[in-house]
């Protein structure tokens, strides 16, 4: 699959970030294809753009903690001299590292496309993740007809009043993460 050429997504997270948040941005960097990860350390959100902008990014994920485990997610976008908070504010209820699951992961390349998708409907959040993460977006009703068309498939679906996002291995919709 020919791949868009994408802006680069630079991945932080709030100061001293645990172990486990640490694990998370690793495992994010490997499945979002633009995607790079900034170690925080003592750098201001300042600092942190300034290093965007000099790779060539223009956005920022930023995870923030919550008990020291990821609890929000929130989008960055940077020009010179200008940080913008986006509206937009993913809280992380619970997260299922590759650490955390009975199945081993032996293959953790990084994923060179993806596609954010929805089972039958339509789900806002689809765009959100779309337009933040520069992949496609779709919903489509018989998910076998994607398998092997993208290294890595993020699935959205509703449980209850929040959604869930299930990172896939695009070729055989095996577990990649789980979030």
């Amino acid at each position: 699959m020919s791949s868009l050429i994408m802006g680069l997504v630079v991945l932080t997270s709030s100061r001293d970030a645990s172990i486990r948040m640490r694990q998370f941005l690793n495992e994010l960097e490997l499945v979002i294809p633009n995607a790079i990860k900034v170690n925080r350390g003592k750098s201001s959100i300042v600092e942190i753009a300034g290093k965007a902008l000099s790779l060539g990014a223009n956005k920022i994920l930023y995870v923030g903690s919550r008990g020291g485990n990821p609890g929000f997610i929130r989008f960055l976008r940077v020009r010179e001299g200008i940080i913008e908070v986006m509206p937009y504010l993913i809280r992380i209820f619970g997260v299922k590292l590759l650490m955390d699951m009975p199945v081993s992961i032996t293959n953790k390349q990084r994923a060179r496309n993806g596609v954010i998708v929805s089972l039958g409907e339509y789900v806002e959040l689809m765009d959100v993740l779309s337009e933040q993460l520069e992949l496609p977006s779709m919903r489509v009703y018989d998910f076998e007809s994607i398998r092997g068309m993208y290294d890595v498939i993020f699935l959205i679906h509703r449980v209850k009043d929040a959604y869930e996002l299930q990172v896939l291995n695009g070729r055989d919709l095996g577990p990649t993460a789980h979030l």
